[in-house]
């Protein structure tokens, strides 16, 4: 039923997952670099590994179930990307910018290790949506009992579950970090969703209606999840 009334009501948005793979894929080199920044399990991207290009995975520490290890970097403390400047074609990052807690140092570190003509693919909740706001009244909560609840209502394991800051994860916050670095915005594309209320059809179907309903006075607030673009000028 949902799926349906999904596609009734946003006949025009793919499912944000696939809208994200076609912003990425528009982008990547046959021949080159690519670096998941916050790459987890540093299996995202693994599908985009071949013989001509190399995909990396960086993140703070290894995840417990990472994969091509020899593939991984671990990123410094302070968030330095641990390759020279201009070493990268693309970076993307998915499920990471609502986590950011200093949104021109980090933007800062991707245009670095970008090339000039290179791209950032960043995947994420938008913060123009009234579901974060509902995950930032839970994240009032201790970071322990946060885990615990995201364990139960979405079966995922605490270790991927990590403290949100919502900086840059808006047109205007990212324009703002934009403005700083050598990065330019692109291209922002939004998706609605009801995975967040997925627990049964009901509660799915009346997040889509909700969606649909917010939607009719601004595209931002009735789709959760977006993908942004960024650029670095060619010199």
């Amino acid at each position: 039923m949902t799926p349906a009334l999904l596609r009734r009501l946003f006949p025009n948005d793919v499912h944000h997952v696939a809208g994200f793979r076609y912003e990425l894929a528009a982008r990547l080199p046959e021949v080159g670099r690519v670096l998941d920044l916050g790459c987890g399990a540093n299996a995202e991207l693994e599908d985009y590994r071949t013989d001509g290009r190399e995909v990396w995975g960086a993140d703070f520490e290894p995840h417990p179930h990472l994969r091509h290890p020899e593939w991984f970097r671990a990123l410094r403390p302070d968030g330095a990307i641990p390759f020279p400047d201009g070493h990268f074609d693309a970076v993307a990052s998915v499920m990471v910018l609502e986590h950011v807690a200093e949104p021109t140092r980090f933007l800062r570190e991707v245009a670095r290790v970008l090339r000039p003509g290179g791209h950032f693919v960043g995947h994420t909740v938008s913060g123009s949506h009234y579901v974060t706001w509902l995950r930032r009244a839970f994240g009032l909560l201790p970071h322990g009992v946060n885990q615990a609840l995201v364990r139960r209502l979405y079966g995922r394991p605490e270790v991927d579950t990590f403290p949100a800051f919502y900086r840059l994860n808006t047109r205007r916050q990212m324009l703002r970090a934009c403005r700083a670095t050598d990065l330019r915005l692109l291209r922002l594309r939004r998706y609605a969703d009801p995975g967040y209320f997925g627990f049964t059809r009901w509660t799915a179907g009346a997040a889509v209606a909700l969606d649909r309903l917010l939607a009719g006075g601004s595209s931002a607030l009735g789709r959760l999840y977006l993908t942004a673009v960024l650029a670095k000028p060619r010199g």
